[in-house]
């Protein structure tokens, strides 16, 4: 979760079933601040996808990025981020969940979908 910094909420390997998973993902609070996608990208690449932490190596890396807008925190360092990101043949998609979803968002990700 981000807001003006990201926030870990749990580990991959915190959970065995897919019903703890869900539990755990629809208990994550909404933090109502600015959206610091660079920093929920290098939370997730640092802490999320590391052996110590659950990430499996036989398992391709996909980061789901779900977001109510475009990032509004660390801006100028999200392109070197996503690079970074990439270039670990990490995935990217996103689901933007309102209309303030636009360009600056789709550079991010491999494939964008977009809710209203």
């Amino acid at each position: 979760m981000t807001g003006n910094k990201a926030y870990l909420q749990f580990y991959l390997h915190n959970f065995t079933t897919t019903q703890s998973l869900e539990t755990a993902i629809r208990n994550i609070p909404y933090c109502n601040e600015n959206t610091n996608t660079t920093g929920g990208l290098r939370l997730t690449r640092t802490e999320i996808f590391n052996t110590a932490n659950g990430d499996r190596e036989d398992v391709p890396n996909v980061i789901v990025l779900l977001t109510d807008g475009n990032p509004t925190w660390e801006t100028d360092l999200l392109p070197d981020e996503v690079r970074r990101i990439k270039n670990l043949d990490i995935r990217i998609v996103g689901i933007g969940v309102t209309n303030e979803v636009t360009d600056s968002t789709i550079i991010v990700c491999y494939f964008l979908f977009v809710v209203d």
